[in-house]
């Protein structure tokens, strides 16, 4: 490793350590990586020359000279995070360094590529006008689908037109920012995990459900992908339902738990046609045939999550998507259905079961923490 690329590591270490402790003086900084105290400031000084970093006053001292505490500056660049995975809309937020929501916006779309890179280049211009632009590192979209992040591509997605289309070149060429793929699981289990209800685990699987049903896992703080980058597509475990002859058949839980599906059950409940918001709106005011189905859906995910946890004996699992919506009585009936099959632990506790911090956000916050990522880790 060259002087450079060490310089660069122990960059990265000094920013993650001030983002993990809000405030810290260059002394424990120097403590905590073991870099000598010139190093540290040294590196420190580029930090405060960019603006990366700003001094935030004087600590409290331990009979020397008080030190001057360090934090990082939320406004020293911005991140455009989008979540193209809803059935009707892209919403799109702008991010500062800090994970804190500066703009939100959404337009609807048609499930069309050249439809899609329109709106996505007009959301981006919208978020992008906030600030000025040369803060702006780059644009990260949580996609539905399969992302090789290698070649920042969508490999596969069932639910829209972007497959093996370039869409990351493409709109890179039109809005003239970096842009970066994830799929939406991961996006905003990055999310949670550095901003939201994730911050105090190091393990946790986040489930998200809306148009699909995925799940993005951590591991040591880090997104697990698998072998061939497809680790948590849970949508595609069949649960057994118990059919109107009695017999046991087994159906995809994206199937069964997705936004269109439980519109189309709910529809054929009420004999009409009926769109998300309306189903919803049932499930409030407590209509006994939707609070039935919607109790349902969430034994179903609750089954999958107990697969995953069994396996993976995560500290959290965090729900998104869609189920935030529900509310506190969804939230209740799935941690009751999912800590009745759950392998018990012997020591530490069962595996936490709460909502995402972010809600509907959680996925567009995530798109803007994949670029965040890159900046903090010193890559762009």
């Amino acid at each position: 490793m060259n002087n450079l690329q060490t310089r660069q590591k122990s960059g990265q270490q000094l920013l993650w350590l001030i983002k993990e402790h809000k405030q810290i003086s260059r002394a424990e900084l120097a403590k905590l990586t073991g870099l000598t105290r010139p190093t540290v400031s040294s590196i420190i000084a580029d930090f405060v020359g960019k603006q990366l970093v700003v001094e935030s006053g004087k600590g409290e001292s331990c009979g020397g000279k008080r030190p001057i505490m360090l934090k990082l500056n939320p406004g020293a660049c911005f991140a455009v995070g989008i979540d193209l995975g809803d059935d009707y809309l892209i919403r799109g937020v702008l991010c500062d360094l800090c994970g804190n929501i500066v703009a939100r916006e959404e337009l609807e779309y048609e499930n069309e590529f050249e439809i899609i890179l329109q709106v996505l280049e007009d959301l981006i211009a919208l978020l992008a006008a906030r600030v000025p632009r040369e803060k702006i590192k780059g644009v990260g979209i949580a996609v539905s689908g399969i992302v090789d992040t290698e070649s920042n591509e969508v490999v596969n997605s069932s639910t829209l037109d972007i497959e093996k289309k370039q869409l990351a070149r493409r709109l890179a060429q039109r809005c003239r920012f970096s842009v970066f793929l994830e799929n939406r699981p991961n996006a905003a289990a990055l999310a949670e995990t550095q901003f939201g209800a994730g911050k105090a685990f190091s393990n946790l699987v986040y489930i998200t459900s809306g148009r699909g049903v995925g799940a993005g896992i951590v591991i040591n703080g880090k997104i697990f992908r698998g072998s061939f980058g497809t680790a948590g597509e849970i949508g595609e475990i069949r649960i057994p339902v118990l059919n109107e002859d009695g017999i046991f058949e087994r159906h995809c839980l994206e199937d069964l738990t997705r936004a269109s599906a439980v519109c189309a059950r709910a529809g054929k409940i009420k004999k009409r046609q009926l769109r998300y918001g309306e189903v919803l709106e049932y499930y409030r005011t407590g209509d006994p045939a939707i609070v039935a189905l919607l109790d349902e859906t969430a034994e179903y995910m609750a089954y999958a999550a107990q697969i995953v946890a069994d396996l993976l004996n995560p500290e959290a699992i965090i729900l998104g998507g869609r189920a935030v919506e529900l509310g506190e009585a969804y939230l209740r009936t799935f941690r009751s259905c999912f800590e009745r099959g759950l392998a018990k632990a012997l020591i530490g506790g069962l595996t936490v079961v709460s909502y995402s911090q972010y809600g509907q956000l959680g996925v567009a916050v995530g798109g803007a923490v994949v670029v965040l990522e890159l900046v903090m880790d010193q890559k762009i």
